[in-house]
């Protein structure tokens, strides 16, 4: 009777891994699907993703940076604005501001890219911006368009209330940013430098959303400068 009733347990223990190995399989075959009905774009379909239409995308300058006073404002009407990259260039850890720049929460990385496309225009007279990414136009006329990119080289997210109670540095927010700018049209880089926002203290310690929005303005005005 326990051999039988030991066989029956084995066996009902087995059917249930069965079913759970099926379930598993079938929400991997569905998970594409599943990714199209909420908007989504699942990891195999990334590679398929088409360059925007103004002409091929471009990730990072191609080319040597342009001499003074060799790219004007008038030159170009439209900014495409990227999403920030993380870390060092060769994708390893190299310093303790690269292990803090690898935490940025990707909504985060969201926050600042909107954020700066919406300084552009303020900052830099004449000029309108689009974000790369889905469902946003590119540039009409690569001639005229420039890209703005960076990579985070560090980051603190912060505390408010630290920043208000304690002071002396306690819960500072840091935002650092390799920014770059470049033609689109041959990936001639026309500026390049780094753009630090850092809150310390503040009206009630300052909040996380005005540290964004300010470090924004400091890329819209790196815009600037680098077309004047």
């Amino acid at each position: 009777m326990k051999t039988a009733n030991l066989v029956a347990r084995l066996g009902g223990a087995c059917l249930c891994l069965s079913a759970t190995l099926a379930c598993a399989q079938d929400a991997s075959r569905k998970e594409g699907w599943w990714a199209e009905v909420r908007g989504e774009e699942s990891p195999a379909a990334e590679a398929d993703v088409e360059a925007p239409a103004g002409g091929t995308e471009l990730t990072r300058p191609s080319g040597a940076l342009l001499p003074p006073g060799a790219a004007s404002r008038g030159a170009f009407e439209c900014v495409e604005v990227r999403r920030f990259e993380v870390g060092a260039g060769d994708g390893f850890i190299t310093s303790k501001e690269t292990a803090r720049a690898a935490t940025i929460p990707q909504a985060r990385l969201d926050d600042l890219q909107r954020a700066v496309a919406g300084q552009v225009p303020e900052k830099a007279r004449g000029l309108r911006a689009t974000l790369v990414g889905p469902s946003w136009p590119a540039c009409p006329d690569p001639e005229r368009a420039l890209v703005l990119g960076g990579r985070v080289v560090d980051y603190k997210a912060g505390n408010q209330a630290l920043r208000y109670f304690v002071g002396f540095g306690a819960g500072a927010q840091k935002f650092a940013v390799e920014v770059w700018l470049a033609r689109k049209s041959d990936g001639a880089l026309v500026a390049r430098d780094e753009v630090v926002d850092r809150k310390v203290g503040g009206w009630l310690g300052g909040q996380s959303e005005k540290g964004v929005e300010d470090f924004a303005e400091k890329v819209g005005g790196f815009v600037r400068d680098s077309l004047r």
